[in-house]
């Protein structure tokens, strides 16, 4: 996640997420941040949780609620045994939090995996979904994934077994060699990473379940939407890409011939390439979620 702790502490806080359980056989856990009747819906990536919306929160300034869910496995959501994962399992809780807000319809904003679940709820559900932002996933299933695919997210699942003495330690494996302090992160990243962990024997653990992780990163590689069944999701979408992948000046992971399938296939309205973002600081630095979270804010786009 280089360049994710580049700026500051400053702007507003990250006091703003009201936690509510929604009930089911998986209980999820679903926050919301601002005021008003009708939030986009974010949707978080393989082994992540609601808060790496907490800067887009702050770019919004309350111009638009959000309503962050933490995926089944991951966050504050009930983690069951493997086999209870894959796409349309997350649709059908994503469907479940909309009712329990009581929103016949969303835009959904969906990074990297949450990108892929946006989708299958646009297909198995298109009267629930006004829009899509499809932030660095959502790509078309083209064979196994590329080697690199598998090196980044491994890096990602590895800390998912590991132990950590403190958050001190937990942010030198995400920065390594850079001893940084939480005082060091902006307020927004330093939630991010004290809200990924829970104590446990020893220390502080990741909540995301690795089971889960593996599970659904199977379920994309040899289920994911294909490009005639990305074309049967008919609500307008905004696309926005990393000009870099998971590592800084890496190939990106939806390079240009991908990008041109995925336009082919879907009502893609607005396009932003993030140059120098990666697929983490998409999110997770200020200075490029500046770049798109207008799309989250208002939906002139969309129409």
């Amino acid at each position: 996640m280089e360049g994710a702790a580049q700026e500051g502490k400053g702007g507003c806080g990250v006091t703003g997420w009201r936690e509510e359980r929604v009930p089911g056989e998986v209980e999820l856990a679903v926050s919301l941040w601002g005021e008003g009747p009708d939030p986009v819906l974010c949707l978080h990536g393989i082994t992540a949780q609601h808060r790496a919306f907490n800067f887009l929160a702050r770019c919004l300034d309350g111009r638009r609620p959000l309503a962050g869910m933490d995926l089944r496995g991951r966050g504050n959501s009930g983690k069951p045994p493997a086999g209870c994962y894959g796409l349309g399992a997350h649709a059908g809780d994503v469907v479940r939090v909309l009712d329990h807000l009581g929103l016949r319809e969303a835009t959904i904003a969906g990074h990297s995996m949450g990108a892929f679940v946006g989708l299958e709820v646009a297909r198995r559900h298109p009267e629930r979904v006004r829009a899509l932002i499809l932030l660095d996933g959502g790509w078309p299933r083209a064979g196994e994934p590329s080697g690199e695919l598998d090196e980044g997210l491994e890096r990602a699942f590895s800390r998912l077994e590991m132990t950590f003495a403190g958050l001190e330690d937990y942010l030198d494996f995400w920065f390594p060699g850079r001893n940084l302090s939480p005082e060091d992160l902006p307020p927004e990243l330093e939630d991010y990473y004290r809200y990924d962990l829970e104590e446990a024997d020893g220390g502080l653990r990741p909540k995301a379940s690795l089971a889960a992780a593996r599970e659904d990163a199977r379920y994309l590689a040899s289920r994911g939407p294909t490009v005639r069944e990305l074309a049967g999701v008919r609500c307008p979408v905004a696309l926005v890409r990393a000009a870099e992948g998971f590592f800084p000046g890496s190939d990106p992971l939806i390079p240009d011939p991908v990008r041109d399938a995925m336009a082919g296939a879907l009502d893609v309205r607005r396009e932003i390439l993030a140059a120098g973002a990666n697929h983490y600081t998409l999110l997770l630095d200020p200075r490029h979620v500046r770049r798109w979270a207008g799309l989250a804010a208002d939906e002139g786009w969309a129409r």
